[in-house]
């Protein structure tokens, strides 16, 4: 017991020094007791990196970015030898087929990101994709692998043992492929007026409920962190248009069916949720989901509990890009409670909406830095059970 613990103090030592060379001027939080020394928390961990962080390190700790957001290039397979994060050290990569050539590019790729975050003094970055398995499958698909049953083949036989083998097969080729992170499992509901490339495990939400916690199961045990999406539930779209996802639904409605394999996730401790740009016609008229506070501070944190890591679905889909002025969605989005802006239309401008923002007090530090603690103590978490493990 005792050699565990100055095990996990060591690591902690070391972790908390990497981030700057002010570790020695630090006040020191850790009283050493040679019968019983308990590892600090990630989220004391994430309050002491936090720190150490300028307040540009922390807005843009909460954007996870295409390559190119980066390198500017249009089709990116490999970084720069120049450092890619010096001017905007982003918490994540999402990787897309374009960015994909073969098992040796890719795991050269997701080294280079690795190497070229610690080189900057950042914690390990989210790797990611969508591999939901079936028809959503980036990496299986572009390498030829074969792909993981879709959640509609292992929703009709209602097996869990089959949707956790779907993630752990997924996490299998992910995790030494250097991906952490994927958007899946789906936790949507199929209600009615489907939309074509939309994945489902079921009408029945109880069944979503089992066949999704059993993936991120199989994910999770893999070395891949899930994500359940997509809150508040886009199984009932109506009125769909490039503009518009309208959801004719009611609270009372969705909290007895859509919401049910969301509630379980949350009391479970799923790692992250993401949040649809769905309009809640019922609830919020002319706001999308992901920039509704109502919608996410007021059911999701609120009446559901969820105190983890809120996503947004991509920002650069028309259904929101199209209603805010670049760069203002991320505010709004912020705003709302959400934690990492997924792919910003244009990131510098994102950034600078968000500097804007604060500076003229529409938001503030303090809000930014709850983001940005939730999200480095889920990394911090994650990687106790080998969520950075590099590809070789």
């Amino acid at each position: 017991m005792r050699k565990t613990a100055i095990g996990f103090l060591i690591i902690f030592l070391l972790f908390t020094c990497s981030f700057g060379n002010a570790c020695a001027e630090e006040e020191s939080y850790v009283v050493i007791d040679e019968d019983d020394v308990m590892p600090p928390d990630s989220m004391f961990q994430a309050r002491v990196m936090m720190r150490r962080m300028s307040d540009l390190e922390k807005i843009c700790q909460l954007f996870i970015v295409e390559p190119e957001a980066l390198t500017r290039e249009k089709r990116t397979t490999a970084l720069p030898t120049e450092n890619t994060f010096s001017q905007y050290p982003v918490g994540g990569i999402m990787l897309f087929g374009q960015n994909i050539e073969s098992e040796e590019q890719l795991r050269l790729l997701t080294n280079q990101i690795n190497s070229q975050a610690a080189a900057a003094k950042m914690y390990p970055l989210f790797i990611a994709v969508d591999e939901e398995g079936g028809l959503v499958s980036r990496v299986a698909n572009k390498l030829g692998y074969e792909l993981a049953a879709s959640p509609e083949e292992i929703g009709k036989g209602g097996d869990e043992q089959k949707a956790y083998d779907a993630g752990k097969y997924i996490s299998g080729y992910l995790n030494p492929l250097g991906i952490n992170l994927t958007f899946a499992p789906t936790a949507d509901t199929a209600l009615e007026d489907l939309i074509d490339g939309m994945q489902f495990y079921g009408e029945d939400p109880a069944l979503v409920s089992r066949m999704a916690a059993a993936m991120a199961k199989g994910l999770r045990e893999g070395g891949v962190a899930p994500c359940y999406t997509h809150f508040p539930g886009r199984g009932s779209f109506e009125g769909v248009t490039l503009k518009k996802l309208s959801i004719k639904r009611t609270v009372e409605e969705m909290r007895a069916s859509e919401w049910i394999p969301f509630r379980d996730a949350i009391a479970d401790d799923i790692e992250m949720i993401m949040v649809s740009h769905g309009y809640m016609r019922l609830i919020e008229e002319e706001i999308p989901a992901s920039t509704s506070n109502r919608v996410v501070n007021g059911l999701l944190r609120g009446e559901l509990g969820y105190q983890g890591v809120v996503v947004t679905d991509s920002l650069r889909m028309n259904v929101i890009a199209s209603n805010y002025k670049t760069g203002q969605e991320c505010v709004a989005a912020l705003k709302a409670g959400a934690d990492l802006l997924l792919l910003p239309p244009d990131l510098s401008k994102a950034v600078r909406a968000i500097q804007t923002a604060v500076s003229q007090g529409e938001l503030t530090m303090e809000r930014i830095e709850e983001s940005v603690l939730r999200v480095l103590a889920l990394k911090i978490r994650l990687s106790a059970s080998g969520f950075e493990k590099a590809a070789e």
